[in-house]
């Protein structure tokens, strides 16, 4: 189910270098497919859109630490149930693995 929030961010792809782009609509994509609330979900896409704009593995490794905290902390804020963080982090994991293979070597 897309979002209004996340068809926004789905344009911003557009500013993005391809492999970036592409990267991210990876990410959109699996993150539309979680039963995630609109404002948790936007939030996450942020993350994801960082990782995929990391031009180095610093940058990366932030941003994936930054994103997996966020599953993290809704977790622990009883916001979401355990199967759905697991399932974010995989976003994110996936996310990074991606973006870590498009860095210069």
């Amino acid at each position: 189910m897309t979002t209004d929030r996340l068809s926004l961010l789905q344009f911003e792809q557009l500013s993005l270098k391809p492999a970036a782009a592409s990267q991210f609509a990876l990410s959109l994509k699996a993150l539309e497919q979680l039963a995630l609330p609109e404002r948790y979900a936007y939030r996450a896409a942020h993350y994801l859109g960082d990782m995929a704009e990391a031009e180095n593995s610093q940058q990366l490794a932030v941003a994936k630490e930054q994103g997996i905290g966020f599953a993290q902390g809704l977790l622990t804020a009883a916001a979401i149930e355990d199967a759905l963080a697991q399932s974010l982090n995989t976003i994110f994991e996936d996310a990074f693995a991606r973006a870590l293979a498009q860095l210069p070597q």
